[in-house]
């Protein structure tokens, strides 16, 4: 009798505190959703205020400051409308000889990159494909231009053709080459230099896009043309071109922003002239040394003005070139 009470007890006080449970007042606190909305604000709040001041607002004040000149009397910038504007075209017509060198050195680069480097990427990056002896060490020499430093590439380029440390002028010397010109005294050879130099040094970044996306490509499709008697002239210009279009169009497209944005190599290998300054070193140095910041501001809005519908018209232009494939 006494441990059926006793069974009745514990029973009795059990429910109590089932119901006490119940009844306690539930903790405050912010529930699982609400803190991952919490973190992901608090890691994008960084890159957005970045963004926003070193981005948005820094791009505002260039375009405003355009057309502004500043006034020795008040000590401020006031508008001058179109001035600064007028100024650049008129100095590119000629009325500054650094100017439209300036420009013509910038859409040099157009060629060099889109019209040398990246056939000479395709090529390699295709017979890298095919695993032609030594195709891993190649791949090894062709990307590693790309993961040493600039300052130290440019260092070791322009001491290869200097003319008492570098190893290129004795061999010319014993290859019976009496006239060896001073490869960066003077333009155009410095400008030539520093051509071959973004040549060399850009390979690597494009055979890595398009060797990856070659490699992608269905090995049957490959073995098909391969029993079809396909060449390999063939099968790289019928086959693997139309098929990572995509790829080869990116690259392009890359190579035509580099009219705006080549600065450092330039920068690196001639330091000490003018005649292989492009639109981002021009703008570079003249914010460094603080020089005319409102007529700086007109020629790199103009510059974006002239070539951003070309660089869209060529996107367009390439995209019906051959139709997107998926695989």
């Amino acid at each position: 009798m006494s441990e059926a009470k006793a069974a009745a007890t514990a029973a009795e006080k059990l429910q109590k505190g089932g119901q006490s449970a119940e009844n306690a007042p539930k903790r405050k606190g912010l529930d699982r959703k609400k803190r991952k909305a919490i973190f992901i604000c608090v890691m994008l709040a960084f890159p957005l205020v970045q963004l926003f001041v070193f981005w948005f607002l820094v791009n505002v004040n260039t375009v405003v400051m355009s057309f502004q000149e500043f006034d020795w009397l008040s000590g401020k910038y006031i508008f001058n409308g179109f001035k600064n504007f007028i100024r650049v075209f008129e100095e590119i017509g000629g009325g500054s000889a650094v100017t439209r060198r300036t420009v013509i050195n910038s859409v040099l680069y157009f060629p060099v990159t889109c019209f040398i480097s990246l056939p000479l990427s395709i090529l390699f990056s295709y017979f890298l494909y095919k695993k032609v002896p030594g195709a891993a060490a190649f791949r090894v020499i062709f990307f590693l231009p790309s993961i040493i430093p600039v300052a130290v590439l440019t260092m070791t380029f322009s001491f290869s053709f200097d003319a008492t440390l570098g190893f290129v002028n004795p061999i010319l010397r014993a290859l019976g080459v009496e006239n060896i010109p001073s490869w960066f005294g003077r333009y155009p050879n410095n400008q030539i230099m520093i051509f071959a130099y973004c040549i060399w040094a850009g390979l690597g970044t494009n055979i890595v896009l398009i060797s990856g996306a070659i490699s992608r490509i269905p090995v049957e499709i490959m073995e098909y043309s391969k029993l079809e008697g396909v060449g390999k002239a063939r099968e790289l210009f019928q086959i693997a071109i139309p098929l990572v279009w995509p790829t080869i169009t990116t690259t392009f497209i890359l190579g035509c922003t580099s009219v705006f944005t080549v600065m450092m190599q330039p920068l690196m290998l001639t330091p000490s002239t003018t005649d292989t300054y492009t639109i981002a070193l021009m703008i570079y140095n003249g914010v460094l040394n603080g020089r005319n910041l409102p007529y700086l501001s007109a020629f790199g809005l103009a510059m974006s003005v002239i070539g951003v519908p070309i660089i869209l018209l060529i996107k367009w232009a390439l995209g019906k070139v051959y139709a997107d494939v998926e695989y």
